[in-house]
C-alpha cells in the first residue's frame, strides 16, 4: 500500500516570541542592568541580532568592516508596523538606518519618546506599549511624512479594495503642484501626503524580514540558510489572519524563495517570473523597465495547510522611482493587473 505523504507542520518562531525575547534583552540594556541574573556584565547587543550579523555574511565576509552593512543590536528594532489583521500586507528587507545611528542611546531614547513607548511599566509595560505603538506607527504627533512610507501610499493609490483609505485625487495632485510655491496649495499637499501615509501605516500591515536595521544590505551575498528562521517567522503572521494582497517588495525575495521552496515543508511555485514592465511618461524618449512576479506559497500552519497567492515587485526598492509619482502608480497598477490576470485564469 502506497504511503500518503505526511506534510509537516510549521513550527516557527512566532513574531510576538521574537519581540519578547529581544525587546526583554533591550529593555534590560537601557536601564544598564548587566548585572541581573542570567546577564554577563560586558552586554554586546541583542543576542539574536548580535548572532545574526555573525552569520548574515558568512565565508568569505566582504563586508566585515564595512559599517554600512553592520547590522543595528543595540537600537530599537523594527518588526511590524500597522494593523496585524490587515486585508493588505507589505513584506520589506529590514529597516534602512545605519547601525551606528540606530545603535545610539540618545536616538533609541528619542524614539521611545516620540511615539510614546512606555520604560517606566516594567518589560511587560515596555512590550506592550511597543506593539501598541507601532500598531498606530505614523499617528503621533512628532511624525513627518517620509518618502518611504509615501512610496508604499503611492504604489497602492491603484489597488482595488486594500483596505487603505487613500484620499480622493492622491497621487495626481502631488504631480501637478510639485514646485510650485503658493502658500495655501502647498498646505493642501502637505496634508495630503500626511494623510495618505498615516493611513497606510496604519491601516495595512509592513513586516521586515529582518527586525536590525542597516544602512545597506548586499542581496547578492546574503547567507540564505540564516534567514530562514526569519522567513518562517513572516509565514506564520501572515498565515494567522484572513489576507487578501501579500506584496513583497524586493528582488532578493525570487533568490530567497527560490531556495527556501522544498525546505521546512515550504512549497512555492512561481506562476509568473519577472514579468517585465514598461514605465514611461509623457514626453520621455526612454522608457523605465520594472519586473514583477507572481508567487503560490504553501506550507502547514497548525493542522491545516494553507496557502496564498503573492506579489513580488521587484523594482519597488528601486530608488528612481521614489518621488516618480506617476510611474510608481502605474508599477503598483501593473502588478496588480499581473495578479488579477492569474486569478481570472485560475477561478
Amino acid at each position: 500500500m502506497k504511503q500518503q505523504k505526511i506534510m509537516k507542520q510549521l513550527k516557527p518562531i512566532t513574531l510576538d516570541e521574537r519581540i519578547n525575547q529581544d525587546l526583554t534583552e533591550l529593555y534590560r540594556i537601557l536601564h544598564k542592568s548587566a548585572q541581573l541574573k542570567g546577564i554577563k556584565e560586558e552586554v554586546l547587543g541583542i543576542s539574536a541580532a548580535v548572532k545574526l550579523s555573525e552569520k548574515l555574511y558568512s565565508g568569505d565576509n566582504k563586508h566585515k568592516d564595512d559599517d554600512a552593512y553592520a547590522l543595528s543590536t543595540l537600537g530599537l528594532p523594527g518588526y511590524f508596523t500597522g494593523d496585524r489583521e490587515a486585508k493588505t500586507v507589505m513584506v520589506m528587507l529590514n529597516p534602512g538606518i545605519s547601525a551606528m545611528e540606530n545603535d545610539n542611546p540618545l536616538r533609541t531614547m528619542k524614539s521611545i519618546n516620540d511615539v510614546g513607548i512606555k520604560l517606566d511599566k516594567g518589560v511587560d509595560g515596555f512590550i506592550k506599549s511597543y506593539i501598541e505603538k507601532n500598531s498606530k506607527f505614523g499617528d503621533h504627533k512628532s511624525y513627518k511624512v517620509d518618502a518611504f512610507d509615501l512610496k508604499q501610499a503611492v504604489f497602492l493609490s491603484a489597488w482595488i479594495d486594500t483596505e487603505v483609505d487613500i484620499p480622493k485625487g492622491f497621487p495626481e495632485l502631488l504631480k501637478e503642484n510639485t514646485g510650485k510655491k503658493d502658500a495655501v496649495i502647498k498646505k493642501e499637499i502637505d496634508k495630503l501626503k500626511k494623510d495618505a501615509t498615516i493611513n497606510v501605516l496604519t491601516q495595512k500591515l509592513q513586516l521586515e524580514l529582518i527586525p536590525y536595521a542597516s544602512r545597506k544590505f548586499d542581496t547578492n551575498n546574503a547567507n540564505l540558510e540564516v534567514l530562514m528562521p526569519y522567513l518562517e517567522t513572516l509565514l506564520h503572521e501572515i498565515f494567522k489572519a484572513d489576507r487578501k494582497y501579500i506584496i513583497f517588495c524586493s528582488d532578493f525575495f525570487e533568490r530567497l524563495f527560490n531556495y527556501a521552496n522544498g525546505r521546512n515543508e515550504i512549497q512555492i511555485e512561481f506562476i509568473k517570473r519577472k514579468e517585465p514592465i514598461e514605465l514611461k511618461e509623457k514626453g520621455e524618449d526612454k522608457s523605465k523597465k520594472a519586473f514583477c512576479s507572481v508567487v503560490n506559497i504553501s506550507c502547514k500552519v497548525g493542522n491545516k495547510k494553507k496557502t496564498f497567492k503573492a506579489i513580488i515587485a521587484h523594482t519597488f526598492s528601486n530608488q528612481s522611482l521614489t518621488n516618480a509619482y506617476n510611474k510608481m502608480r502605474e508599477y503598483g497598477h501593473k502588478c496588480l493587473e499581473c495578479l488579477n490576470e492569474y486569478q481570472q485564469t485560475h477561478k
